[in-house]
């Protein structure tokens, strides 16, 4: 079994091979330097992801060093299955919020699910405004002049402003549903359904 591990007498990430898995013992093949690299031990972070203001507790498993920060996707494990969340924040075991930091100075991960998330939208018709919210897996895509079947109505997307505060009213500029914060559609005409 080849790995690559920083080696000492060479000074840069060189393949080596595994000669003793017992002791994990390895040797490098650029300059023949034996090294033993231990596996490095796997932790239990505790985890909160919020879905619609409603909050569940969980576990997400992180090798001691694999660096988190505000904004990645992580997998979560509840009472209720696995669930994916996108970290909103950290809070260490200093007591200290933060952005980013190692997993073994982490108390708890704040996230938010990003597997199914409610996508907010406005249906104009003439000087009437009224407020939907549909449910979607997170990767579904929503695009500026898309048509949308609400009801039995069809509205086309106008703009949409996403969670960063840009709004994004370019024709077939598309964003997906975990990155909206509001999609704004115009109505077009009834489908003739009931």
């Amino acid at each position: 079994m080849k790995q690559f591990f920083y080696c000492e007498v060479c000074g840069e990430e060189t393949r080596h091979k595994l000669i003793r898995e017992k002791t994990h013992l390895y040797m490098c093949e650029e300059c023949g330097n034996y090294a033993t690299f231990p596996p490095e031990k796997e932790i239990a972070v505790n985890a909160i992801i919020s879905f619609e203001g409603e909050s569940e507790k969980g576990k997400i498993r992180l090798k001691e060093s694999e660096k988190v920060e505000k904004g990645d996707e992580l997998i979560v494990e509840t009472d209720s299955g696995f669930r994916i969340g996108e970290v909103t924040s950290l809070e260490l075991i200093n007591n200290k919020r933060g952005e980013e930091a190692e997993a073994k100075e982490i108390r708890t991960i704040w996230l938010r699910d990003i597997g199914e998330v409610g996508v907010r939208i406005s249906l104009h018709k003439r000087a009437i405004t009224t407020p939907v919210t549909i449910y979607v897996p997170g990767e579904t895509e929503f695009r500026v002049g898309e048509e949308l079947e609400i009801g039995n109505k069809k509205f086309r997307i106008s703009k949409i402003k996403s969670r960063d505060g840009r709004v994004i009213d370019r024709r077939n500029t598309g964003v997906k549903a975990k990155d909206i914060r509001r999609v704004y559609a115009i109505f077009q005409s009834k489908t003739g359904r009931r």
